[in-house]
């Protein structure tokens, strides 16, 4: 809801807290070896031996590692905010050198406006017996729509609104039982583009594209500069831009009709870094290219125009097929670059595309639902004429890619083909379970709704595989200053006897739901751990640094060879890769209406998968993506989303026996 002007001027400052929140901490030596040596056991299983050669490295490592310890301590006295940023920004994100489609960028699709008018219909469309019918398909119109192009507005006005907000101070500031949270993160969703190097991309986000007037808007690979504030810094009403939006797309049209579409530079945003690097490198060396690359990064966000459509119109996997990398031509009519980008397909159909390594997608995916439910109070109607400036005249301004040499149009089209095989290796579904959620959960199961969910997954993966899957789960460690996430190891040895007994044909419905219970409470301190900083793997990240990168203190006692090969083996243990070469990536999202899937991608493309999962009070929505059969050797996401539903329809009988609720009983919910 609005603030009113009283609420606005008691509301403190979004930013009034940051020089009172404490800095991320450096955890204790001998807790993160112990809890690391902890949270191996399930991952070993029954490799005994490897595991007491864990151990016995783990121990060698622990008598020389306090100088590693005492290296990163003196490290964090000498950075701004944390002892973990700059290293997060570059190991994370940055010098990861593959593409950005599916492998780091992540996707939203919004809820579709049930008034959509003008929409374009599949020539032979999908019945429901169609074994395509649940996954979609994606039809080119090769055209725009009046719809598509009023709610692009309606977006675009609404994001420039909670934009205006964050510049302002008027985003209210997060709080948990610990206190505020880092609100740094608004900051960087706006103005903000990843620009490739060799080696290791930069972030560009300055004054000038902070106080930007601009977006991009994409059409066919085809960028346009759109003002969106006037030259007094008035914001262009909604008819306005429209008529922009028009000029745009019949222009782009024209181009197509006469073969006078510049090279699709686009799609080396969404393939291999270093080839993309190479390419900006030429690009920039010509004015006008460097011209247009610095109009797209000093633009605000960008908004990309799909004729494409889906078939069935309602159906949320072809939606997110659009929003993850096109659809029909994968990679294109995208600048993967930018922080934010908001998609429309030729029916309106929206959704979102954020570049990762600003900020984490919760902050962007709060931005998202306040925008959607402020675009869903104003009906978009066809007999409806937008407010317009008298006398406007529509600009075309095209950023134009020109004099592309051979070598760069070579390096499009290899983009084009790894983008290409990339979106054929992946599957991704929208899996909605609405036989209950988190009011379910909470009432009879009686545990916590996110240590539910997590086991729920990984029961599902053990099924299917059989074995245990390491597990990654985002958490927030927000309460501190420029906090970003840690990992949650969540397969732990509670959960590790779950399984089993879930397995177990001899176990009981008690016996089942007790190992629930368990698992549950052990989840709950290891989030609650890692959120207040004191989790394993940005500690182990930190020590391999301090032995890589940082100088030995004064008066340090050099390290002798058997010192360092003792470091090294802790360092190389197989286990350790074992255990972070994370088969179920998962992340959670707080209840939300408007978004109707959120997606990322697998990190073990081998019998991986990737999960972020929204429970709402009254149902659960995984947004799942994996590789095929063939390419992820095993991996099989329908069958994931078979077993998954399998697997909690189980639990909630488990529970309901156990709590001795009569199956249907109502009014738990």
């Amino acid at each position: 809801m609005p603030t009113t002007p009283q609420q606005q001027v008691q509301q403190p400052h979004t930013m009034s807290q940051q020089s009172k929140l404490p800095r991320l901490p450096i955890p204790p030596l001998k807790q993160t070896i112990s809890k690391y040596l902890e949270s191996i056991v399930p991952v070993a299983d029954s490799d005994l031996a490897a595991l007491a050669e864990t151990n016995k490295r783990a121990t060698s490592f622990a008598k020389v590692a306090d100088r590693l310890q005492q290296r990163l301590i003196s490290y964090e006295k000498t950075q701004t905010n944390s002892w973990l940023e700059k290293w997060w920004f570059e190991l994370a994100y940055l010098s990861w050198r593959e593409g950005l489609c599916i492998n780091s960028n992540y996707w939203i699709s919004f809820a579709s406006d049930p008034n959509a008018y003008g929409l374009a219909r599949a020539p032979e469309a999908l019945l429901p017996q169609n074994p395509d019918y649940i996954k979609g398909r994606i039809w080119d119109s090769g055209t725009y729509s009046e719809f598509q192009l009023r709610r692009a507005v309606k977006y675009i006005q609404k994001a420039l609104d909670y934009k205006e907000q964050v510049y302002e101070g008027r985003i209210p500031i997060g709080m948990t039982k610990a206190g505020p949270l880092c609100m740094h993160q608004y900051n960087c969703i706006f103005g903000m583009t990843r620009i490739p190097r060799p080696g290791c991309d930069e972030l560009r986000q300055d004054d000038k594209t902070l106080g930007s007037r601009t977006i991009i808007v994409i059409a066919e690979d085809q960028i346009y500069s759109v003002e969106v504030y006037d030259s007094a810094g008035h914001r262009k009403p909604d008819g306005d831009l429209e008529d922009e939006l028009r000029a745009i797309t019949a222009d782009v049209a024209e181009r197509r009709r006469i073969g006078e579409l510049d090279p699709a530079v686009t799609v080396l945003t969404a393939g291999h870094r270093d080839r993309w690097a190479t390419a900006y490198e030429r690009l920039e060396k010509q004015p006008a290219n460097h011209a247009t690359l610095m109009a797209i990064q000093e633009s605000l966000f960008a908004v990309s125009l799909d004729t494409t459509y889906s078939d069935p119109l309602d159906s949320i996997n072809a939606h997110q097929q659009s929003m993850k990398c096109h659809g029909s031509r994968p990679g294109h009519n995208r600048w993967y670059d930018k922080c934010a980008t908001f998609i429309f397909d030729r029916n309106g159909v929206s959704g979102y595309l954020g570049e990762h390594s600003p900020c984490d997608a919760l902050i962007p995916a709060y931005m998202i639902e306040h925008v959607s439910e402020a675009v869903a109070q104003e009906h978009i109607d066809s007999q409806t004429v937008s407010a317009h400036t008298r006398n406007y005249y529509a600009r075309v301004h095209r950023l134009r890619f020109v004099d592309v040499d051979s070598t760069v149009r070579g390096l499009i089209k290899e983009a084009e083909k790894e983008v290409e095989q990339a979106a054929r290796d992946s599957v991704s579904r929208q899996i909605r379970f609405e036989n209950y959620g988190s009011n379910w959960v909470k009432r009879v199961a009686k545990v916590s709704p996110d240590a539910f969910a997590q086991l729920a997954l990984q029961l599902t993966y053990y099924r299917i595989h059989g074995k245990f899957a390491s597990v990654y789960e985002t958490a927030s460690t927000r309460q501190f200053l420029h906090g970003r996430t840690e990992t949650v190891r969540s397969l732990s040895s509670e959960s590790a006897d779950f399984m089993r007994i879930m397995c177990d044909r001899a176990s009981s419905s008690i016996d089942k739901y007790e190992a629930l219970v368990r698992a549950s409470k052990k989840h709950q301190i290891l989030l609650r751990d890692a959120s207040a900083g004191n989790g394993i793997d940005r500690h182990i990240l930190g020590l391999r640094m301090a032995y890589h990168r940082l100088d030995p203190l004064p008066g340090e006692k050099p390290l002798t060879d058997q010192e360092k090969e003792a470091i090294e083996n802790f360092f190389n243990d197989p286990i350790l890769a074992k255990s972070t070469n994370f088969q179920l990536s998962t992340s959670g999202l707080f209840p939300a209406y408007y978004l109707t899937h959120t997606g990322f991608g697998c990190v073990s493309a081998e019998r991986g998968y990737g999960v972020n999962y929204i429970i709402e009070p009254k149902r659960i929505k995984f947004g799942t993506e994996g590789k095929t059969i063939q390419a992820g050797n095993g991996t099989d996401v329908e069958q994931f989303e078979a077993t998954l539903r399998q697997t909690l329809l189980e639990l909630k009988l488990v529970c309901e026996q156990s709590n001795q609720i009569p199956a249907g009983d109502l009014s738990r919910l």
